[in-house]
This record gives structure tokens, C-alpha cells and sequence, in this order.
């Protein structure tokens, strides 16, 4: 035996007033004279909640799945309505549960009655409207998932990738590391057999013989240099870099440096000019590192400024800060590469007047 549903279908107008009963199966309406509001037909807290739901009908046409409590026969009992826009008016029809609504929306379609022949085709097209706007958004929802899912998964692939890279960049220092502290040995040595051999020998070369063993001298020196700026990337980038803190006078630190320099710089005819300020500059600082970054910057300097030109020294300093500005005469640095200029072993367009090479690791390390 079917069981019989409680069911409630109404008409209202735009304020939410009912103005016509169609369906009243528990009498919540019937007995109380029209026009009447529909939150007067629910409990007291849920009153304003009836706004919201006519405020929907009028910007939508169309209200689905809201909950009311109504009290029946002595109790509260929650009602499920459905509500659309039928011309000027709303029909609104409720039940005790979503398929009860369901039911009763496929009751009325099969009714045959004059006074709701045009609100049943209303119905209908607004219900078929409702249903695809329905797969639409859950199509919508099922892309959506996959699209996460998608993301999820490629989001762990490139973490495990991000690992695997830090570990395979943690062995290259280690081994960058290790190569390096074996060739410094035997270049060093190298170095000073040539040295001996300039000092011992100098009376009985030709000038020829003369120049290959500085040559000799010199490309082991720059093998010694590379090795050196190979080191302290490694150490950079292995996070290991460790500074020695103390306090350092900075001006007398420029001056050694650029006498370290000067004759280097004489020797191309390029003046270095360096103008000691009056008075101490005082800073917390590591000096090796100081050093470092300053025979980078004056060796690059000297390496790409032409005869006759002239390398610059500034330093100066207040409570807060101290500057040291090195500036040349040379060709500068196209705009386009100042990037890689401070990436390791990244080398610009810009070639030495003097044929020298560069090992892209001088302004690396000052930038570290």
C-alpha cells in the first residue's frame, strides 16, 4: 500500500505573500485567510531565511533543495520546497523530503486541471532547464576533479624530481670539491718549477724559451685561480660557507690590495688611482673574503680596460655603512647579459683587450 505524503503546493507573489492554495494536504495554509506571508507559515527563527529564499526567486527564477521547519500537529516537522517562477508569481511546493518533492513535481505534471495548465508547462520547462544546468555543473565538477587530481600528481612527481636534483647537486660539490683539492697539488708545483727555472736559468734562455716558461707560470696561475673560485662556489652552494668575523680597517685593506694590483695595471699602461679618504673606516667583516672579492673586482678591472685608460677606487663609509667602488673606462656589459653575469661559469660577449680568459667565476662570488 502507497503511503500518503504531506504535501503543500502554493502560489505567492514577488513580496512572498501566498495568494492561492493549489495543494494543502496538512491544512498549514487552508485555514487562514489570503493574502498571507509565507514566513508567517514557518517558525519564528527561521522567518528571515524566507527572504533569502524569494530574494533568490526573483534574481533567478528558480529555488532548489531549501529546508524549513513548519509546526504540524503539535510538532516540528522540516519541509523540503522547490519554488519557480511562474509569470509575475511563484509556485512553490513542498514535502518532507526531496524525493517527496520529487513525487510530487511528477504529480503535478500528469494533473489536468484549467487553473494550472499554464503553471505545469512553466514547470516543466523551468525543471528541464534546472536538470541540465544540473549535468552541466557536474560535469564541470568532474573535470575539475580530474584537473586536481592531475595537478596533485604531477605536483608529487616534480617534488620527487626537486629531491633527486638536490641530491645530484650535493654530490657534484662533493666531487667538484674533491677534484679540485687533488689538481691544486699538482699545479702548485708546477708553478714553482717554473719559477726556479726563470730564476736559475735566466742567464741561458733565449728569449723565446724565456716566454714559454711565463706562459708556463701564468696559465698555472690562472689553473690555481679557477681552482680556488671552483672551491668556494662548492662551498656556496653546499650551504657550508663559513665566515671568520672580526674587526677589519677597511681603507688600509684597499690600499694593500690595490699595491697587489698596481703593478699588474702598470705594466698594460692602465693608471690605478685610488684616493685614500681622511680618515679610518672601521667594519665587521671576514678579511679573506674582503680580499677575495676585491682582487676579483680590480682583477676584472684591469683585465678588460685597454691602454690608457683608468681603474678607480672609492671607499667610503658612515655609522651604518661602508662602499667600495670600482670603476673602469672599459667596453661595459651589453644590458641583455648583465644575467648570466652572476651566474657560475656564465661568461658575456665581452672579450679581453689583452687576450686573457675568464672562468665566469668572478662576479659569482662577490654576488655570494
Amino acid at each position: 500500500m502507497n503511503e500518503v505524503f504531506p504535501f503543500l503546493v502554493i502560489i505567492c507573489d514577488r513580496n512572498g505573500w501566498i495568494t492561492r492554495v493549489v495543494r494543502d494536504d496538512a491544512g498549514l495554509v487552508a485555514p487562514f485567510p489570503l493574502p498571507r506571508p509565507f514566513a508567517a507559515m514557518v517558525t519564528g527563527e527561521e522567518r528571515t531565511k524566507t527572504v533569502n529564499l524569494f530574494s533568490e526567486l526573483r534574481e533567478r527564477g528558480i529555488a532548489l533543495g531549501w529546508e524549513f521547519n513548519l509546526p504540524m500537529e503539535g510538532a516540528i516537522r522540516t519541509f523540503h520546497f522547490y519554488a519557480c517562477a511562474v509569470g509575475e508569481e511563484f509556485l512553490v511546493a513542498g514535502a518532507e523530503s526531496e524525493k517527496q518533492v520529487t513525487v510530487l513535481f511528477q504529480q503535478m505534471l500528469e494533473m489536468d486541471s484549467g487553473s494550472i495548465n499554464a503553471t505545469l508547462e512553466a514547470v516543466r520547462v523551468l525543471m528541464a532547464r534546472a536538470k541540465e544546468r544540473s549535468v552541466r555543473e557536474s560535469d564541470l565538477y568532474d573535470q575539475l576533479t580530474r584537473m586536481n587530481n592531475e595537478m596533485a600528481a604531477m605536483q608529487r612527481e616534480l617534488a620527487k624530481k626537486n629531491a633527486a636534483l638536490e641530491r645530484m647537486n650535493e654530490e657534484k660539490n662533493r666531487l667538484m670539491g674533491i677534484a679540485a683539492h687533488d689538481l691544486r697539488s699538482p699545479v702548485s708545483t708546477i708553478i714553482v718549477a717554473g719559477r726556479f727555472l726563470l730564476s736559475a736559468l735566466a742567464d741561458r734562455m733565449s728569449d723565446a724559451e724565456r716566454d714559454a716558461l711565463h706562459a708556463i707560470i701564468r696559465y698555472g696561475e690562472f689553473v690555481i685561480r679557477l681552482i680556488d673560485e671552483l672551491l668556494d662556489i662548492s662551498t656556496i652552494e653546499a650551504g657550508r660557507l663559513e665566515l671568520r668575523l672580526q674587526d677589519v680597517e677597511l681603507v688600509r685593506l684597499v690600499e694593500e690590495v690595490a699595491g697587489l694590483h698596481r703593478h699588474l695595471a702598470e705594466e698594460k699602461g692602465i693608471e690605478l688611482a685610488f684616493a685614500p679618504p681622511g680618515e679610518e673606516i672601521k667594519v665587521r667583516a671576514d678579511p679573506a673574503k674582503i680580499e677575495q672579492v676585491l682582487n676579483n673586482l680590480l682583477g676584472n678591472a684591469i683585465k678588460f680596460s685597454p691602454a690608457g685608460t683608468l681603474v678607480k677606487i672609492e671607499v667610503s663609509g658612515d655609522e651604518d655603512r661602508a662602499t667600495v667602488a670600482v670603476s673602469d673606462q672599459g667596453p661595459g656589459i651589453p644590458p641583455q647579459e648583465l644575467e648570466i653575469l652572476f651566474t657560475p661559469f656564465g661568461t658575456t660577449s665581452v672579450k679581453s683587450p689583452w687576450g686573457e680568459k675568464s672562468t665566469g667565476l668572478g662576479w659569482p662570488l662577490p654576488a655570494a
